[in-house]
């Protein structure tokens, strides 16, 4: 019994960590079928939106048994190695986090037009930027991320050391995305002169 309830509390974690990826809860049916194409482009392996639709009770009157697959993908989406290495960090996930923001912050509405950034996360990611102006982004160069050269976002505030949420991202002609860089361990913004 305490086993199963854990189990369920797991994979509800795991759930919210998916929705606080995709920046919002799941709710229609067109989440589910984007949330479908998010995790084939970022594990390359394929979830069908009515495996998403079960686990999330989206689908009323089925029985849900979730296959270790389907959460080993998932954990993998949300950036672990596994579904199992999630749940051994999962007692830090449901933690209520707040703090005051560090003044190493870059505004992106300072920036001129055409200037660029670097880019850095772990454990050997980067890119390149050029601030198209009104904190609008096209990536120039791109090393060892599933980001791309000519993708382009929105990010209007950069902190060091913290994660960055890349806001209408345009990905080789996929619907619009959140992307967030450096989860974890958060990010390195170098301005170039």
């Amino acid at each position: 019994m305490i086993s199963s309830y854990l189990r369920i509390m797991e994979q509800d974690l795991l759930k919210k960590e998916v929705e606080r990826l995709m920046g919002r809860k799941l709710i229609e049916a067109r989440d589910f079928e984007q949330l479908s194409n998010q995790i084939f482009l970022h594990t390359r392996d394929r979830l069908s939106p009515t495996t998403l639709k079960r686990l999330w009770g989206y689908l009323r009157n089925e029985e849900v048994q979730t296959r270790q697959h389907t959460l080993d993908v998932l954990a993998r989406f949300v950036g672990y190695k596994n579904y199992e290495s999630f749940c051994a960090q999962s007692d830090q996930l449901d933690e209520v986090q707040s703090g005051i923001i560090p003044e190493d912050k870059i505004d992106t509405e300072k920036l001129r037009r055409g200037q660029r950034l670097v880019i850095t996360w772990r454990p050997d990611r980067r890119i390149v930027v050029r601030h198209e102006g009104n904190g609008e982004f096209v990536i120039v160069e791109a090393e060892n991320t599933k980001l791309c050269v000519g993708d382009t976002f929105r990010c209007h505030l950069m902190i060091q050391h913290e994660p960055l949420y890349l806001d209408d991202v345009s990905h080789q002609g996929q619907p619009s995305m959140v992307y967030v860089a450096g989860q974890r361990d958060g990010v390195v913004v170098e301005v170039c002169e």
